[in-house]
């Protein structure tokens, strides 16, 4: 029985427009133990019939006969098992990995059929020494001579241990020496096997062949028998074994490690949009992160690196508390003293030793204190200057640009001053600034942090009941809106005249029409309790509806006569100062904070605090973390967030876009590569498995590129530090499945456009790309 018989088998190639004959009623049997010799003039249809035979292209007509059996039926996958199992190739152009060595070319077969992994670099190094290429095993096949290429190339043929060996031209382009040498070596090898050979000169092969056949004008014009071969052809059932896991890795590291510079390439351009892309994400995490928090005016300065814990049940906190609370992961640091960084307070910046000429009612440089902090979290290079050590210095930030090291400054509750004695008279602490940061915290040049040093965070140099001076006055300024009833009658202190009488006794006196007045002792007395009506509006607080409180001052004497109309009011200055005094001690808490006994906790950002809440036992501990408390979502809000997440895609988008461009014209180069594949016996499936894993391991690699790259980079720009501790877990692995998937896209995009044609197709049309 013959190995392969064609009977009327056509051959046509189709374009757009024509349709041209490669080859027609092609009728012939091939047998074990045959050297063939195909020639032809060019065109002539023998590099086809070649090609058919080999299963690397399709026929149109006729029937092809394999041990007897039809193919007509046969499928790709079909055909790549009968390459991976009967066929192996030797080419005019060689097609030859040329960034594999000698050594891994010959694996290559090897690894395609499955040999024993135990086994297969020995065998391997026998089939080298075999053709003449011991010496060059390490050699990568682009340093070979072209004699030296086909007898690695012959060299792989032979590791499939295959029944046919079909060779294109295998001396086209190599010098006389070299085409005898490979010559000889395809006929020795053909004494157990069916080599068929397409030449354009018989005569190199004459004293070769067994056989002879010419093609002309796609038909077989000759067929002429020499020796007729000795060799039974036996029916062997192919065994394909899959490549498994392990091996598909291997297989795709070497092909990224056997080209360096393109491989470095990819991960460079695809870690660089991986780093863009993650900190546009960060970013807009962050910013979406502030939209849906509230700006808390109780606790003014909390930052969102620290938060306050109190036990719920309103007892002390103790030393196991502390341990407890210092001992949660990503802690950062834990005071005893919470009040010691004015959390509630609205404070003041004054700097002693610079005068503001800009404006007349301020008279020394300030800004306002949006956050405390302590010194001995900043690092290095986040400050200017040196970490403050003694109670009196302090390290703050600069959004004036006009504080220096070395500068006296005061806290203060007033927000303005143009009296330096009234300054001096109202502050509350006084520090010497040893360090200044860069950063401004705000939206604009009057906010900033100050950062106190441990000794003072430890001291107790702050008193827990801090009044404040401008709440206070605005207190007292509105007392004079507050109505009060005499009798029946109703009056409003500011139509009151104020006298002095000289005596501690609380007294009104109403006037009669004509505007005459008698003295004290000619007036009708009476002693009434009088019930004052307070209200107050804190307009310092945007979200004040007002205070309405009374309060009740006794015993005072009301002079008056009676049966007259009462058109004027006047008060001594001891019920003016009863008024007073009563009017700050009921609206006393929108002037006055009072320190709660809590600890501050220091952590590294918003997200690793967020994180920290969720470990605390909030069954034992309440909480206070101004940064963490939701606001309702306006539409405003709503938009924002919507809007961060479509830039977000349509950047990646863009990104992506340039990296498929750059990885399509890498991965088109290496058509001709996974052709040969192909061409070898490996499945379209195993192809298709290992271009995916190259891409997804290019992208594991540029991801963990990427991250060393933001890890050395968040010690030298802060911004950068804060974007690694807003994304939490979920949002890491969130960009991990994008990038992976990424990999996988690109991997399948190249497989579609890989099989939409033949292996010869693939390899022709490698051959123009190069």
């Amino acid at each position: 029985m013959s190995v392969i018989k064609l009977e009327n088998v056509s051959k046509y190639y189709k374009s757009v427009e024509t349709v041209s004959m490669g080859m027609q009623k092609i009728n012939l049997e091939f047998n074990m133990g045959e050297f063939v010799g195909v020639t032809g003039e060019s065109g002539s249809g023998k590099s086809t019939l070649l090609n058919v035979l080999s299963g690397l292209d399709s026929y149109e007509e006729g029937e092809f006969y394999l041990f007897g059996e039809e193919t007509s039926h046969f499928i790709i996958s079909d055909w790549e098992k009968y390459r991976s199992a009967y066929v192996g190739f030797v080419f005019q152009n060689y097609n030859i990995i040329d960034a594999y060595t000698v050594l891994q070319n010959v694996l290559l077969a090897l690894e395609i059929q499955g040999y024993d992994p135990k086994k297969k670099h020995e065998r391997a190094l026998e089939l080298i020494d075999k053709v003449g290429l011991s010496s060059h095993i390490h050699h990568k096949a682009s340093k070979l001579s072209g004699g030296q290429k086909q007898r690695a190339v012959i060299a792989r043929a032979l590791a499939k241990d295959c029944p046919i060996i079909v060779a294109d031209e295998p001396t086209g382009n190599l010098d006389s020496k070299s085409a005898k040498q490979v010559i000889s070596l395809l006929h020795e090898i053909s004494k157990d096997k069916l080599v068929i050979i397409v030449t354009h000169d018989f005569d190199q092969v004459e004293g070769y062949a067994t056989r002879k056949i010419k093609m002309h004008d796609g038909e077989v014009v000759e067929d002429k028998v020499f020796d007729k071969p000795a060799v039974e052809a036996n029916i062997v059932e192919p065994v394909i074994k899959k490549m498994n896991f392990p091996t598909l890795m291997r297989f795709a590291l070497r092909n990224l490690f056997s080209t360096p510079r393109k491989t470095f390439f990819l991960l460079l351009m695809q870690m660089i949009v991986m780093l863009a892309f993650t900190l546009i994400y960060a970013s807009a995490q962050s910013a979406m992160l502030n939209q849906n928090t509230a700006n808390n005016s109780v606790n003014l300065n909390v930052p969102d690196n620290r938060f306050l814990v109190e036990k719920r049940d309103g007892s002390d906190l103790t030393n196991s508390d502390y341990d407890y609370l210092e001992s949660i992961s990503e802690v950062d640091a834990v005071y005893e003293k919470g009040l010691n960084f004015y959390n509630d307070v609205e404070l003041f910046v004054y700097n002693m030793d610079r005068l503001d000429t800009s404006n007349y009612y301020y008279i020394y440089e300030h800004f306002t204190i949006s956050g405390t902090n302590p010194a001995k979290l900043l690092s290095s290079k986040e400050f200017t200057g040196t970490m403050p050590t003694e109670e009196n210095e302090i390290i703050i930030d600069d959004p004036t640009g006009k504080f220096e090291i070395g500068d006296r400054i005061i806290l203060s509750t007033i927000s303005g001053f143009n009296d330096t004695t009234e300054i001096e008279n109202q502050k509350i602490q006084e520090f010497y600034i040893t360090g200044i940061t860069d950063d401004i915290h705000g939206d604009d040049k009057s906010n900033g942090y100050i950062y106190f040093s441990e000794a003072f965070l430890e001291s107790d140099a702050v008193d827990p009941i801090i009044e404040n001076e401008d709440r206070k006055e605005m207190v007292l300024s509105q007392m004079y809106d507050n109505p009060f009833m005499v009798e029946d009658n109703m009056v409003l202190l500011y139509n009151a005249m104020t006298i002095d009488d000289s005596t501690n006794i609380p007294k009104i006196v109403f006037y009669t029409d004509d505007g005459t007045h008698a003295p004290f002792e000619d007036m009708d007395v009476m002693t009434i309790d009088v019930t004052i009506d307070g209200f107050v509006y804190d307009y310092y607080d945007w979200q004040s509806e007002g205070v309405s409180k009374s309060f009740v001052i006794n015993d005072v004497e009301v002079y008056t006569e009676t049966d007259d109309e009462y058109n004027l009011v006047m008060i001594n200055t001891a019920f003016m100062n009863l008024i007073e005094e009563g009017q700050l001690e009921t609206f006393k808490s929108i002037y006055t904070s009072v320190a709660r006994d809590s600890y501050s906790i220091s952590v590294s950002s918003l997200a690793a605090g967020n994180r920290v809440l969720d470990r605390i036992d909030t069954t034992l501990y309440r909480v206070y973390y101004p940064a963490n408390v939701p606001v309702t979502q306006s539409i405003d809000v709503i938009f924002l967030n919507y809007f961060y997440n479509i830039l977000l895609i349509v950047f990646g988008l863009f990104l992506y876009s340039i990296v498929h461009a750059v990885s399509k014209n890498a991965m088109r180069s290496r058509s001709k590569d996974f052709a040969i594949y192909r061409s070898i016996g490996a499945q379209q499936s195993i192809v298709a498995r290992l271009v995916v894993i190259e891409q997804v391991l290019i992208s594991l690699f540029s991801i963990v590129f990427m991250m060393i790259t933001l890890i050395a980079l968040s010690f030298f720009i802060n911004r950068i530090a804060t974007y690694l501790t807003v994304l939490t877990f979920v949002n890491y692995l969130y960009l991990f499945v994008i990038f992976i998937l990424f990999g996988v896209w690109l991997g399948l995009r190249f497989n579609k456009r890989v099989f939409k044609q033949s292996v010869i197709e693939n390899i022709n049309l490698s051959k123009e790309d190069n």
